[in-house]
């Protein structure tokens, strides 16, 4: 079964880790994907692996934290397919450091990409939804929302205004039809936090978790999945947490 047949998706960061996993698990579900990503060799290399599964795709660059550059990818999508149906904002930085070492450029790079980039997205694409009074928007955070990070509050900030924004985005477009919710994952296989964590800390992790793994990036696309399908058309404002029983809310 074709969970999203005919469907036009747009994932953001969708070139590498979790947003890969997930593009092309819609792929494989019938969407077609736009791959939306500052890194186009990425984007374009996840391009040709959904055209190898037969799927129809597309690769643009995009920088989220720009609002000019978010309406040219969405603009794009629209040009190409006449529509968007599901909306990933999965794109996300997350550099280190203590609060009293921290830049104020460090944190509005991280704010501006993490946070009003999910609100630049959601914002662009929200008039073609209300036009086809129906969509899907997907967002991405993490367990530092609730439990805060380490040298990383700016990312923890972020994280936890994502599910405010979406809440509230929730209420607002409830009325015709669109759904907006949040996947919340635990520490994933991919290369983010390997940027400040070393294997073992990474798999000690796991060990603590209740299901006794890290999670993995196909752990994030089967809810993603759900959430875009039919089966989730009576759930919104929520938040989703995959994380292995690691957070339970």
């Amino acid at each position: 079964m074709r969970r999203l047949k005919n469907r036009i998706a747009l994932v953001t960061g969708g070139g590498q880790g979790i947003g890969r996993t997930i593009a092309l698990a819609m792929a494989r579900e019938g969407a077609a994907l736009v791959i939306g990503d500052l890194n186009e060799t990425n984007a374009s290399a996840v391009k040709k692996e959904i055209e190898g599964l037969g799927g129809k795709a597309s690769a643009l660059h995009a920088d989220i934290s720009n609002e000019e550059s978010v309406q040219a990818m969405v603009e794009a999508t629209l040009r190409e397919h006449g529509r968007v149906d599901i909306l990933v904002n999965n794109a996300g930085i997350f550099p280190t450091n203590p609060v009293e070492e921290m830049a104020e450029e460090e944190w509005d790079r991280v704010i501006g990409t993490n946070l009003v980039g999910t609100f630049l997205c959601s914002k662009a694409v929200v008039p073609q939804l209300l036009a086809q009074r129906c969509g899907r928007i997907i967002s991405l955070t993490s367990g530092r929302a609730f439990q805060g990070a380490r040298n990383g509050a700016h990312y923890a900030a972020s994280k936890a205004g994502i599910i405010g924004f979406s809440k509230s985005l929730a209420l607002e477009l409830a009325p015709h039809g669109i759904t907006v919710n949040v996947i919340c994952p635990g520490i994933t296989d991919t290369a983010q936090p390997r940027g400040h964590q070393s294997e073992e800390q990474i798999y000690a992790q796991g060990r603590r978790i209740p299901l006794g793994r890290i999670g993995q990036p196909e752990d994030l696309a089967g809810p993603a999945v759900f959430l875009a399908s039919d089966a989730a058309r009576f759930i919104t404002g929520q938040t989703i947490l995959a994380n292995g029983g690691g957070i339970m809310w």
